[in-house]
């Protein structure tokens, strides 16, 4: 971990990868899904958030390219969310050849637990923190998403280098 004095990006990278490390450990991830009552597995729970972040179907290769999973593996995934009664497989409204993924009623009624659960959680770490200083971390952090997704291009997934 860099120190007081290492140049700001690198702390900032620093804080950024403990953060990431931290939220999708598989312990962390166990210990919300118990306290909220869930049995789902990690890569599950990844499964649920994409698609409830997403808000509608998706096709199973994006929730393949989001988990970095192979397709057979998103297959199976998806067919043990399906069921959980988690999840509704359809035809594509665009393309009858392929098919879309949704979160079905209790999908998305388990997706709103981890939220709340996430939200709590982000409440207690900030709870001695201002009002103002919770409201700038969120517009940065918003900012900040915005910007490293605006280096990343449909076609080309790498960061850009200028």
């Amino acid at each position: 971990m860099p120190g007081t004095d290492s140049p700001p990006h690198e702390t900032l990278l620093a804080s950024l990868t403990g953060l990431m490390s931290r939220w999708s450990s598989l312990e962390l991830q166990r210990r919300i899904t118990a306290e909220c009552g869930l049995t789902l597995d990690p890569v599950a729970v990844s499964a649920v958030y994409t698609l409830g972040l997403r808000g509608g179907d998706v096709r199973p290769s994006t929730i393949a390219d989001a988990l970095h999973l192979s397709r057979p593996s998103a297959s199976k995934l998806i067919a043990r969310m399906s069921e959980a009664g988690l999840v509704v497989r359809s035809a594509d409204a665009r393309d009858r050849r392929a098919a879309t993924v949704a979160l079905t009623a209790q999908g998305q009624r388990v997706f709103r637990l981890l939220i709340d659960a996430g939200v709590t959680m982000v409440a207690d770490a900030t709870s001695r923190w201002s009002a103002a200083d919770v409201a700038t971390l969120s517009t940065l952090m918003q900012r900040f998403l915005d910007d490293i997704g605006a280096q990343f291009t449909a076609s080309d997934t790498s960061p850009s280098t200028h």
